[in-house]
């Protein structure tokens, strides 16, 4: 379905003239972002950081930098927020 999506995007991108962002633009957007600007989220009593809006995220969800929390915490494999390259 995804490839379908994707393959029409570029069909109306090409007939209408507008240039289509390609596929893993957004990731790879990110990954040139200082790990500093990049918030993620934890709790006070988990040992994973998420993406806002993770249903493993309770509510009092604390912010922190990518950084910071790359440092101390494992990323969450349900909602998969970004990673710093150096720790690939």
């Amino acid at each position: 379905m995804k490839r379908v999506l994707v393959r029409l995007a570029l069909v109306l991108g090409l007939f209408v003239g507008v240039a289509v962002p390609p596929v893993g633009s957004l990731a790879a957007a990110q990954s040139k972002q200082d790990p500093q600007t990049i918030t993620v989220y934890v709790t006070r009593t988990g040992e994973k950081y998420h993406r806002d809006g993770c249903r493993y995220l309770s509510r009092n969800k604390i912010p922190m930098s990518l950084a910071d929390a790359a440092k101390r915490f494992e990323p969450c494999k349900v909602c998969k927020p970004p990673v710093l390259a150096s720790l690939k």
